[in-house]
């Protein structure tokens, strides 16, 4: 694969020339240029991007659409410090963060999902479809003095596009290699004129796989799935505003992408007919009301529902050694409340969040040594109390305060074992930041901050071993800088950080094979973060991503060995991206990016890893008034970075190349 490196370092390189020749231009023609400003709720606030204390990554509409990102996992391929990582089994898409990551079998994740206010904490929904997006916003760092647990490492928000007086609406589709089929629609509009609005998007997409069985010659990895979404508001005075917003996605998938390791080829023998049709569905609630010009108050009620159903072959054979056949529910509630402030000294925010899960697993294991029946049942019941402050010292300097008491409780069945375990824990998570506007438009800040991972039962602790692991805790002390120069034509971003991490949540065996699940691991974690977008003219842009970590054990040994030293799984040493577009007034638009991702590990000992690798996508087109037509590929030079080795004795495949057409018609 040497030929794909080539070209993707020669893009790079002229990338870089561009953005270095930016210079040429003119600076009277630098106003019409001007990077548009962004509007973000990272801190639960309204607030200019560049003036929010946190290293973060903002993606637009328009940033979605021109980077063909259509769930979280693209979206992470165009961030610094983050990876989607993709266990190969269905809805199993958990996120890499500055080091930490999302075990494959933890109901709690180290970094948050929200989706228009709906948590999504247990790492199993980062493969979020978009559609009819205003804004992506994917903070680093923790973020427990706000949102709580399972931000240990960062929160990613999605937001959703409000409907309003502006009656809108679209049909796109796709249709590329391996027979892929999408076809999608959104329209939005005024019900009743300033009172009450609706909006409602759909997407269909299938596609063929791309792994054969040998003795049938047909693919057994297709996919396909069916999504909607209603987005209700009302208005009914100036100072107060409804908005319900309801999404579901149904799958129809065949088998998992993934094989036994060592297997040769992109081939599958199976004795059985794998599927997965799960079902995810939230609703959001959320009602704000700006009682005057100082205070509002806003309500978030939110509910998910993760139906999984799914049947896989986990020995790869024509023989039954391993089939596993699922129909589980994971359902959450929650229900937050804030009180906020804004005036001329400070700004502040006051809330509590009350949330409330059910865990109703059953599996069937089909052996050779015959069928094993697993029900697992899990209740939680949890209170946040909040607080969050920002008050301006000087006319530059602004201190940021933030605390956050949480108690979370659990219930814990296990039905083949005879276990019914109760746990509760509490934490308190603070953060303390300085923040000096060095100049107009550039700033500095330092924050000090704690973040934690839920505590939880082990599914398979053996005899006389703990039933239960505590919370896992860091403190991150953290350097960044953001702004924008050249009369606002570039904004940048950059960041350096430190985590001491303890109590890790890591296996540990008892003896060679039997393991569970134990907080037997510190580690540390350094790293840096740096970002630039640049309008070097009205028709080009271009833009940059790089992030570096160094994640290790200080401690950690079982029966196994000693890992003192090695890297922590599922940490990439780099991530970076950098890309280009052309969009000129007679319609004519031109794309492309380049994402990689640096050397990773995939078990403690350090044994097993995927090499470097680097991505590129390209999309053409051209743009008028109401219709659009684009040529696009995805992974251009079709490069391989299958992940060998994970789980100790499986392989990822990587997905090969795509190359189609996209049609938009705006009305």
């Amino acid at each position: 694969m040497k030929q794909p490196r080539i070209y993707a370092k020669s893009l790079f390189l002229g990338l870089l020339a561009v953005l270095l020749s930016a210079g040429t231009v003119h600076a009277g023609e630098a106003k019409k240029h001007e990077m548009e400003s962004i509007t973000v709720t990272a801190n639960k606030q309204k607030e200019e991007v560049t003036n929010v204390p946190i290293s973060m990554s903002v993606f637009n509409e328009t940033d979605l659409e021109d980077k063909m990102a259509e769930t979280v996992a693209d979206t992470a391929n165009f961030t610094s410090g983050l990876e989607i990582v993709n266990y190969g089994c269905a809805l199993k898409w958990a996120p890499s963060m500055r080091g930490l990551f999302s075990d494959y079998s933890s109901r709690s994740s180290v970094a948050g999902l929200y989706v228009d206010g709906v948590p999504v904490l247990d790492g199993s929904g980062f493969d979020e479809t978009f559609m009819d997006i205003k804004r992506v916003e994917i903070l680093r760092g923790p973020q427990g003095a706000l949102y709580g647990k399972n931000s240990e490492v960062g929160v990613v928000n999605i937001i959703s596009r409000k409907p309003d007086n502006e009656f809108r609406g679209k049909v796109s589709g796709q249709a590329g290699e391996d027979e892929k089929r999408e076809l999608a629609f959104n329209a939005s509009g005024p019900i009743l004129k300033d009172k009450l609005f609706i909006g409602l998007s759909g997407k269909h997409y299938e596609k063929d796989g791309f792994i054969t069985n040998p003795a049938t010659g047909e693919t057994v990895d297709d996919r396909k799935h069916d999504y909607g979404k209603v987005y209700l508001r009302w208005t009914p005075t100036d100072s107060l505003e409804t908005s319900l917003v309801f999404s579901k996605v149904k799958y129809d998938d065949e088998a998992n992408r993934m094989n036994v390791y060592g297997a040769k080829g992109r081939e599958i023998t199976s004795d059985l007919d794998a599927y997965n049709r799960s079902e995810v569905s939230l609703a959001a609630l959320t009602i704000s009301y700006d009682i005057n010009e100082k205070f509002s108050l806003t309500s978030v009620t939110t509910n998910r529902h993760h139906n999984e159903k799914n049947a896989n072959d986990f020995d790869y054979s024509n023989q039954t050694l391993f089939h596993v056949f699922a129909d589980s529910n994971y359902k959450e509630q929650s229900q937050e409340v804030r009180l906020n402030y804004t005036g001329s000294k400070f700004k502040s925010l006051v809330g509590v969040f009350l949330d409330q899960g059910d865990v109703d697993i059953n599996r069937k294991n089909v052996t050779f040594k015959g069928n094993k029946y697993i029900h697992q049942e899990e209740d939680r019941n949890a209170l946040g109390l909040f607080t969050h402050l920002t008050y301006y010292l000087t006319e530059r300097l602004s201190l940021i305060g933030g605390l956050r008491f949480d108690r979370e409780s659990k219930n814990y069945k296990d039905a083949s074992r005879a276990i019914d375990a109760d746990e509760t824990w509490e934490e308190i998570s603070p953060k303390i930041a300085l923040q000096y506007q060095c100049k107009e438009n550039v700033m500095a800040y330092a924050t000090v901050a704690k973040g934690y991972r839920s505590g939880g039962f082990n599914s398979w602790s053996p005899e006389g071993y703990p039933l239960s692991y505590e919370e896992e805790k860091l403190w991150s002390y953290e350097l960044g800088t953001k702004g924008s120069f050249w009369d606002n034509r570039v904004f940048f971003e950059a960041s350096l950080y430190y985590m001491d991490i303890q109590d890790m949540q890591v296996d540990t065996y008892i003896n060679p094979q039997d393991l569970y699940e134990s907080n037997a691991a510190s580690a540390t974690s350094i790293g840096a973060e740096a970002q630039i977008k640049a309008n070097l003219t009205d028709e080009w842009q271009v833009a940059a991503g790089f992030s570096y970590n160094h994640c290790t054990f200080d401690e950690y040994k079982d029966a196994r060995g000693d890992y003192s030293g090695n890297h922590n799984l599922f940490a990439p040493e780099y991530n970076m991206n950098i890309g280009a577009k052309y969009r000129a007034p007679n319609g004519v638009y031109a794309g492309a990016d380049l994402f990689g991702y640096g050397k990773v590990y995939f078990d403690s000992e350090n044994k097993y890893s995927r090499d470097p690798y680097t991505v590129v996508n390209t999309k053409i087109g051209y743009e008028m008034n109401r219709f659009d037509i684009y040529f696009y590929a995805k992974n251009l030079f079709d490069q391989k970075y299958d992940s060998e080795g994970i789980f100790a004795g499986y392989t990822v495949y990587s997905p090969p190349r795509e190359i189609g057409v996209m049609l938009a018609y705006r009305f």
